[in-house]
């Protein structure tokens, strides 16, 4: 599993315990998600720089510390757009840049970012 972090190649969905965790609503996805707070720039490199060397607890904080950025997304959408399976393709889609992007290089914020992969969340949700 090491091994494969290395190599750069995504780590399954089911590591993370966000997505393991059952919500009943929405509500109760933000209301889960209202205490937790955001990471500052170094916190995210320090957890950067573990995540590359295989700390899964490190992607984790990074993930955790996202969050609160995930649930203002849900909760600017329209009430008749936000549901539980939205919630999961966006949670899908913060591990996926989390994945992805490379915190010590890139010169873009994450955000903006994980803002383009929540968008195409969101759009391959109402298609389908």
């Amino acid at each position: 599993e090491t091994k494969r972090k290395a190599q750069g190649q995504m780590m399954p969905l089911q590591e993370t315990r966000w997505l393991e965790m059952v919500y009943i609503s929405v509500n109760d996805f933000l209301e889960k998600v209202r205490g937790i707070e955001a990471l500052s720039r170094s916190e995210e490199v320090e957890c950067a720089k573990r995540m590359k060397e295989g700390d899964i607890a490190a992607r984790e904080r990074l993930i955790q510390g996202y969050l609160p950025f995930l649930a203002g997304y849900i909760r600017h959408l329209p009430k008749h757009r936000q549901s539980l399976g939205l919630v999961l393709y966006c949670l899908q889609a913060l591990e996926k840049a989390v994945d992805h992007f490379n915190f010590l290089q890139d010169s873009e914020p994450f955000s903006h970012r994980l803002n383009w992969y929540i968008r195409q969340a969101v759009t391959s949700y109402i298609v389908r």
